[in-house]
């Protein structure tokens, strides 16, 4: 079986602030060093479990987080940006499961790391009715592949909100959130060892978890923080205004409705001030 892993940065242990996810801030070379050290984790446990092949997606801001050098030579890297399906580019069918290692809650979530989704500039997002953040949308765009989210790891309030909506995935919560912008958690080598622990029995006894899949057209449904952004995303073609700050695309497919989304993230972060 071959392992997609997808990798964040917020819902990495030891890391609670911007100063560790923002590639400006203090904190963010340490923070870089323990993603890469639970990706690993999720790797060797995935190998060891008994997978034949594994492909890591950089999947936090443009895709330049891992350090090549240090992440385990068996795996192959997708880096970089901008990416058509963002944070799980390269998956296709041939892939039995997707890991998601480091996520966070949706936009909004309570005593949750650093939350957003996607953008600060993001309020809320729905397919067809049903309001997911980063956690659903990549599920979705696997599920539209037939592969099932089986595994992912990040703070307890991602954890939850995939067990939610992944009824049987397995989790490991390598923290919990104290408010936005601080957490609680255990050392990163026992964050770690738990990743490589239940990455290898989501490997070797795949938990039964349905690929999040939606047949036919999708209706994506985005509320913006403020009246300008929702302008620049209605600028793409076919979205619909709904108010002043959400607006509304009609997919043909989940990939096509995600690549619309994609493209509004990018138009509501062309200027600082929207």
């Amino acid at each position: 079986m071959k392992v997609f892993i997808s990798a964040d940065i917020e819902g990495v242990g030891a890391v609670a602030r911007h100063e560790h996810s923002r590639v400006d801030g203090r904190e963010y070379a340490v923070a870089r060093s323990r993603m890469t050290g639970e990706v690993n984790a999720a790797i060797a446990g995935a190998f060891d479990g008994g997978a034949t092949a594994v492909t890591v997606a950089d999947a936090h801001n443009v895709g330049l987080n891992l350090i090549p050098e240090e992440l385990d030579e068996r795996a192959t890297l997708v880096m970089g940006s901008p990416r058509p399906l963002s944070m799980v580019h390269g998956i296709d069918a041939t892939y039995g499961a997707l890991f998601c290692v480091g996520y966070h809650a949706m936009a909004a979530t309570r005593d949750a790391s650093i939350v957003h989704t996607f953008t600060g500039r993001i309020q809320a997002v729905s397919l067809n009715g049903l309001k997911i953040g980063e956690i659903g949308l990549n599920a979705a765009l696997a599920g539209s592949f037939s592969v099932p989210l089986t595994f992912l790891a990040g703070d307890g309030a991602a954890c939850r909100e995939a067990q939610a909506l992944l009824p049987g995935v397995r989790t490991v919560a390598v923290k919990e959130g104290i408010g936005a912008y601080a957490a609680v958690g255990p050392h990163p080598a026992r964050c770690r060892a738990a990743i490589y622990a239940a990455a290898r029995e989501a490997a070797a006894n795949p938990p039964q978890v349905r690929p999040l899949a939606f047949s036919g057209e999708v209706e994506l449904v985005v509320r913006c923080t403020t009246a300008s952004g929702a302008d620049r995303a209605g600028m793409i073609p076919r979205t619909k205004r709904l108010d002043d700050l959400t607006v509304s695309y009609a997919g043909d497919d989940v990939v096509e409705a995600f690549m619309a989304f994609n493209a509004m993230t990018c138009l509501v972060e062309l200027v600082p001030f929207i």
